[in-house]
């Protein structure tokens, strides 16, 4: 039995370690592709750079249940993937500082930083829930994300030094700086980690390795199978678009640096404002209905961007947005707590990843190739913008099988397709009650 002092010890350690993390993230990864930019590449390359090396690592982190039991500790095996997370950022921090770096050595210095990055998250959401009762899981969740979006927001301030870098004419040693607050910040969160308590060690002995067989079994549950295969499919569809956002707004739009940290504020510092709210609406609605409040309201996303004219409306946009994301987030995060036993989250979370990352280079080379064929100009942009957006309502249809309580959409659809059928001449009608009287009775 963890003491209460001890409890509250971690949960602090829990914030910290967040923030750290994030403010990695902001300083760190969100500044990939602008490095790739800065060093020359072109637009389509360096928007890749944001998911091949992902994909890369999501294959090396397949290790990561062997390697956790081979461990013998959740903790041991997270804070160590954590530690070797910071090392990787050193070449980018040197290439950074000396002005130039090989694109091989760019994509395999990120795609380690994916991979030590990937190896962490399985094991540190099963140790999570050992670590938060679930009786203030939803409401820790929500405090803890508003200090990371606050901390990431700060990470992300790191483009006013690649704007003071540019302005002086030294713009590579000013992503030297920024990459290495990086590695220092994700130093302080490895420490966390590894001064967290572990209440139950057994769970890293108990770990089953993710083959065939064990997934097929693991999935066996209808709801587990489809809130992972949404999950999936939404993140398909961000990724159309997803890795040009930093391409568009540099070479199409011409933002300069503090104009784009300006746009990415818009979305976190709407989070950190509306945390607290989400937070409040989950225990009152439940994670599934805000789920699909942040499907809903992020479905519009990607056609905002078509409206810059003046460019300050973009960062008002993006405020919705942030509600947006914090709702489908914060839903996500806490129905995967509760529909995967922990026992199961190790191996299942693996093979998610890998399959995420497979979405999210599928993603990234929809977008590539619309880009290459239409061509990156404004009408190409505009085409994966229209594109995402109609791949998005087709989502909706994967969320509702799961969580017909949200919105009853495919019962809509069905509604309105019948009714609408029924109107036109020559078809033949059908009675909307029997329809629904004969789909209670199969369900019964």
């Amino acid at each position: 039995m963890v003491s209460v002092h001890r409890r509250r010890r971690d949960l602090r350690l829990l914030v910290v370690d967040g923030s750290c993390y994030s403010m990695m993230t902001g300083a760190g990864e969100w500044q990939f592709v602008l490095f790739a930019l800065a060093l020359g590449m072109g637009e389509v390359a360096s928007g890749l750079v944001a998911t091949i090396p992902v994909f890369i690592g999501a294959v090396l982190q397949l290790v990561t249940p062997w390697g956790a039991k081979r461990a013998g500790s959740l903790r041991r095996w997270t804070s160590a993937c954590a530690a070797i997370q910071a090392c990787s950022i050193v070449p980018l921090v040197i290439g950074a500082w000396y002005g130039a770096m090989p694109v091989w050595l760019l994509y395999s210095t990120i795609a380690v930083y994916w991979a030590s990055g990937y190896m962490t998250a399985p094991t540190w959401q099963t140790w999570f829930t050992t670590l938060v009762p679930r009786p203030i899981r939803a409401e820790f969740w929500a405090r803890r994300s508003r200090w990371i979006q606050a901390a990431l927001a700060t990470g992300l301030a790191a483009g006013f030094i690649l704007q003071k870098g540019e302005s002086m004419g030294r713009p590579l040693q000013a992503f030297a700086v920024v990459f290495s607050i990086a590695v220092v910040v994700r130093g302080i969160s490895t420490w966390c980690l590894r001064s967290q308590s572990e209440p139950k060690p057994e769970l890293a002995l108990e770990i089953e390795p993710p083959t065939p067989r064990v997934i097929r079994r693991f999935l066996a549950d209808t709801r587990t199978r489809g809130l992972l295969g949404y999950m999936l499919a939404f993140f398909l569809c961000v990724f159309v678009t997803a890795p040009f956002f930093g391409p568009y707004m540099r070479e199409q739009l011409g933002f300069e640096y503090w104009q784009i940290i300006c746009v990415q504020f818009g979305t976190f510092g709407s989070k950190i404002v509306f945390l607290p709210l989400v937070g409040r609406m989950t225990r009152r609605l439940g994670p599934a209905r805000v789920l699909w409040i942040g499907a809903l309201m992020t479905l519009p996303a990607a056609l905002l961007w078509l409206f810059v004219e003046p460019w300050w409306l973009l960062v008002l946009f993006q405020v919705y947005v942030g509600f947006g994301w914090a709702c489908w987030e914060n839903g996500s995060f806490l129905l995967v707590f509760d529909t995967i036993p922990e026992s199961r989250r190790t191996p299942i979370m693996t093979v998610y990843q890998l399959l995420l990352a497979i979405m999210m280079v599928g993603g990234s080379l929809l977008g590539g190739a619309v880009l290459d064929v239409v061509g990156t100009t404004s009408s190409g942009y505009a085409t994966i913008f229209l594109l995402t957006t109609g791949m998005r309502v087709v989502s909706l249809f994967l969320l509702a099988s799961i969580e017909p309580s949200g919105l009853r959409l495919r019962h809509r659809t069905r509604t309105l397709v019948v009714r609408t059928a029924s109107a036109i001449p020559g078809l033949p009608s059908f009675d909307v009650d029997v329809i629904e009287s004969d789909e209670r009775d199969a369900s019964e």
